[in-house]
């Protein structure tokens, strides 16, 4: 790696081979034949560490030339999302609005439309900080993952995907492929919360995504996830307790349930103190954003 200094301003340029494989098993092939190699799909966060000298890789293996990775599809009452399926193809993919439209709404609150046209959905996910925006609501409609090796491939659910803050559950030599959301059945209603310091390139001070089963007027099902405030996207299953058999008429706004789930959601959150908020401040405002979602959620399983 080498360092330039222009007006002030210092620069590491990475010294790295660059691979654009056409096929999966090419691109595995060359990942295991690289100790340190890495996955380019956006790039939106690797290429700005590597200018930054915060990382260093020998080889960079793009995946935006091997077919179907950015490809979104349905198949026997599920959404198949592909890996390098940019933010701004969810935003705007048919199928994602007919059958799980609440996806693409997260996906809208991600930083600006330059980023959302280049940054992928598996790249947010391999990325895992806590304040991704996709996992939540990923998570909350039960997505798993697909991932591939030359060892063969394994599914795991979403939500046993994150380990820590910026650490997954992949393994060297391993390729997240895809993202498997089941199609939500009649009765269902979801939404996403989020809350930011500022509209453009709004970065999660808190969030909450919420989905509910609904039938004969009650509650059959569950899900509330909370981002940026635990080190992972976090399930509150205190929460899913209070609601799961209860009537809904007894979840209207501003009712005694309604209030505790969100202070349940809130109590099942690890928030910090940052410069965006305090643990605090970030706990209350998970409360909030808990009980809009719910709202939102058991709104449109009216709709």
């Amino acid at each position: 790696m080498s360092e330039h200094h222009w007006e002030g301003i210092t620069v590491y340029v990475s010294d790295f081979r660059y691979h654009r494989p056409e096929t999966l098993d090419e691109a595995l092939r060359l990942l295991e034949a690289s100790p340190d190699g890495v996955l380019l799909a956006g790039g939106t966060d690797l290429l700005v560490d590597l200018k930054q000298g915060k990382r260093s890789h020998q080889d960079v293996i793009s995946l935006t030339r091997i077919q179907n990775l950015n490809a979104i599809s349905v198949e026997q009452d599920r959404l198949l999302i592909g890996t390098a399926v940019t933010h701004n193809q969810l935003i705007h993919s048919p199928l994602i609005r007919a059958h799980c439209r609440v996806i693409a709404e997260a996906a809208e609150t991600i930083a600006t439309e330059q980023i959302r046209n280049t940054a992928t959905v598996g790249g947010n996910l391999c990325t895992a900080a806590s304040c991704a925006d996709t996992a939540p609501i990923l998570i909350a409609l039960g997505a798993e993952i697909e991932i591939v090796s030359r060892q063969g491939q394994r599914t795991l659910r979403l939500a046993d995907f994150f380990v820590d803050h910026r650490k997954t559950a992949l393994e060297t030599g391993e390729i997240l492929r895809r993202i498997i959301v089941p199609i939500p059945p009649q009765g269902t209603g979801a939404a996403y919360q989020k809350f930011g310091l500022r509209q453009a390139a709004n970065i999660a001070v808190a969030s909450v995504a919420a989905m509910v089963r609904v039938a004969d007027g009650m509650c059959e099902d569950a899900c509330f996830v909370m981002g940026a405030v635990a080190p992972t996207p976090r399930v509150s299953a205190g929460a899913a307790g209070l609601v799961v058999g209860r009537p809904i008429s007894q979840l209207s706004e501003g009712s005694p349930l309604w209030k505790q789930v969100g202070r349940a959601v809130a109590d099942d959150a690890e928030p910090i103190d940052d410069i965006r908020g305090s643990g605090e401040f970030r706990r209350e405002i998970t409360a909030t954003l808990a009980r809009r979602a719910l709202t939102m959620a058991l709104g449109r399983v009216r709709e």
